[in-house]
């Protein structure tokens, strides 16, 4: 096992829910020095979370660069000012258009806040040289780049605003930053035109420490009177952060040869109990297993391995060595834990001749195809009669708060979770929760009860209800799919859902239609309902696009303002099991500018070296108005079935002789 503390540092950090930033990342979650930009000088994949705390401003920013040249920021601002609270959103791109060379420097261009013209926006231009630990960046900047508040700089009041870009008053600026080699020491300065409280113009300096690697302090201070801290996280999903204990390398490939036909040929009880003797050591389990004519058919799953391309690639490698000689095709069923979802169908000759070459994953990858699983199968060797049982456990969860609060508060909830699963496909569950840290002020509910904008209504400082519901999915043919499920899906709605999803494993897209009817939920106490109900029909697309596990989901269709509204998620999904996501909605009924949500998933066997399936998961932002929001909690079966998605298991492939 490799950097240990660094590992615990980081299950720490993400057990909390709450992540932070970077002094190289901070306004809209684009590369800065301070307040001001510089260049980007990451490399693909590395992403960045950061918490700005100040006075008067604090803010919560996501940084990703999807590639070399491209940044992608997300940022969930607050402003103190003498007239109250006030908050922002901001979504921003920064691409480097022409990259440093001996002589040249590298130029930026970025925007920030885009599609809003809030005080949060702006835009830039920038040069930047590097000289071995040194940066050096100038440029000139718009809106908040050039103001210390940036007023309105366009005309346009649509929900995506663009008049404003790269207009009005501008500032130059510039930036130093010097990576001391001491100790994870680095010490920034600025210069930016923007005149403030005390100055004319604003000068600032900031030191940054790194604790471990991957997570820094940073404090700053300017001419102006501010002062300032931030705290970083910083990692790069494509990248484990420990390395896995793997043990014994997988057992070698046999191909198969016409010579063994004559020898004498194990039965299918002998071959499923060595395959399950080697394999257990690999921490696979099969939960099926036929052996039929020319076909051998396998149910696996691994409760440390996120990587199904890998766990079908061993099981092929076992079956390998001890299938008859007569068996030409393996055959690998995924399971969602309710059903099965597809099968991965292994060409045995077509292995055998990947085996030793230079693109043997490729080759291998030309040898499988997918099917559809079967709706029923013969009772084979490995199954076994499913027993009731019940689960419970508590759950701390810390996030920041944009909801019941406008200076971006640090709360705490305890939750006592319990289920009790009926069958693979049917449960009952329920959380109680309880707001430790930083309750609300609870308002007066309104005449007429809201959708999301009167989540201050209900009552704080109490053990609340937040779900109990049931839950049954069900496949319905093969490629399509159903769940039903009734009762009190979150803090504000209760009611009925119902599902079905098709979904072909050759294919590279689903499509979804999901039907609800609801009940307001009452303001006080566990089981009341308010005089307030809406039903929502929204149909969805889910498309795999490109390689590298890059995703589109786009739901359209009523929701719970009896609106219509479009929903877009743009995102990616790493063999590892990282899931980022950033998304964001259209209403009819909505006339301001885009919000933006954003979610992350960190598989636990990126920071353990013991592996395992399980995530940490982290959302802000998202559905927070009345309009374009859905129902929560419903328990939609996408979330089950996207890891069979067929591009997320040929994204994999690379790990199939692994």
């Amino acid at each position: 096992m490799k950097r240990t503390a660094q590992g615990i540092a980081c299950t720490a950090l993400f057990a909390t829910s709450l992540a932070s930033g970077l002094m190289a990342e901070g306004v809209g979650g684009l590369s800065q020095a301070i307040d001001t930009p510089k260049a980007a000088d990451g490399i693909a994949d590395d992403l960045t979370i950061l918490f700005d705390y100040r006075e008067d401003y604090r803010a919560l920013s996501f940084g990703l660069q999807p590639s070399d040249r491209v940044e992608i920021g997300l940022s969930f601002p607050t402003y103190d000012d003498n007239d109250g609270s006030s908050s922002g959103n901001e979504l921003s791109f920064g691409l480097r258009f022409l990259n440093e060379s001996t002589y040249f420097p590298a130029l930026t261009v970025g925007v920030v806040g885009i599609g809003s013209d809030d005080r949060g926006s702006g835009e830039y231009i920038l040069a930047s040289k590097s000289f071995g630990a040194v940066q050096v960046s100038a440029g000139l900047g718009w809106g908040r780049y050039a103001q210390e508040v940036a007023v309105d700089r366009g005309q346009d009041d649509d929900v995506f605003q663009t008049d404003h870009l790269f207009e009005g008053d501008t500032e130059p600026f510039a930036n130093i930053t010097w990576d001391t080699g001491i100790d994870g020491l680095t010490v920034a300065a600025e210069y930016s035109g923007i005149a403030g409280a005390q100055e004319d113009d604003t000068f600032a300096a900031s030191l940054s420490y790194t604790l471990v690697e991957g997570f820094a302090v940073t404090g700053l201070v300017n001419n102006q009177g501010d002062a300032g801290l931030r705290l970083e996280f910083s990692a790069n999903p494509a990248q484990p952060f420990v390395q896995t204990d793997i043990g014994r390398g997988p057992h070698p490939y046999a191909e198969n040869s016409p010579a063994l036909a004559g020898q004498p040929q194990p039965n299918e009880a002998q071959v499923f109990a060595v395959l399950q003797e080697r394999l257990e050591d690999e921490n696979i389990q099969i939960r099926r297993f036929s052996m039929r004519g020319d076909t051998i058919d396998v149910t696996a799953a691994s409760n440390t391995d996120p990587v199904f391309a890998r766990i079908v690639g061993r099981v092929a490698r076992v079956l390998s060595a001890i299938a008859p000689a007569n068996i030409t095709t393996f055959r690998v069923t995924q399971n969602t834990g309710a059903f099965d979802s597809n099968v991965v169908v292994l060409d045995r000759a077509g292995l055998d001749d990947a085996v030793g070459k230079p693109n043997a994953a490729a080759l291998a990858w030309d040898a499988t195809s997918f099917e559809p699983s079967p709706l029923n199968r013969p009772a084979a060797l490995g199954e076994s009669e499913f027993e009731p049982r019940f689960t419970y456990g508590l759950e701390p969860t810390f996030k920041a708060d944009f909801i019941t609060s406008d200076t971006l508060e640090l709360t705490g909830t305890l939750n006592a979770n319990a289920r009790y699963t009926f069958s693979r496909q049917t449960f009952v569950s329920g959380t109680l929760g309880y707001r430790f840290l930083n309750q609300w002020d609870q308002e007066d509910p309104p005449d007429e009860p809201g959708v999301r904008s009167d989540s201050t209504s209900y009552e704080p400082d109490i053990v609340f209800l937040k779900s109990l519901s049931l839950r049954h999915r069900f496949p319905i043919a093969p490629a399509l799919y159903g769940r039903v499920s009734a009762g009190l899906f979150e803090r504000a709605y209760g009611g009925v859902s119902g599902e079905v999803i098709w979904r072909d494993p050759e294919q590279n897209f689903a499509l979804g239609l999901e039907a609800t009817y609801v009940q307001k939920r009452a303001y006080e106490g566990w089981f009341g309902f308010e005089d307030a109900d809406a039903t929502t029909v929204i149909a969805s697309l889910y498309a795999n696009v490109g390689q590298n596990g890059n995703f589109v989901i786009v739901d359209a269709g009523q929701h719970l303002a009896e609106d219509f509204a479009v929903g877009l998620t743009v995102g990616r999904n790493y063999r590892n099991g990282w899931r980022l996501a950033a998304s964001t909605g259209w209403s009819e009924e909505r006339d301001s500018a885009l919000k933006f949500g954003a979610e992350l998933s960190i598989p636990l066997s990126w920071t353990s070296p013991d592996g395992g399936t399980g995530t940490t998961n982290l959302s802000v932002g998202g559905q927070s108005g009345d309009f374009g929001s859905r129902v929560s909690g419903t328990g939609g079966l996408y979330s089950e079935l996207r890891a069979s998605d067929k591009r997320r298991i040929e994204d994999g492939f690379g790990e199939f002789w692994n």
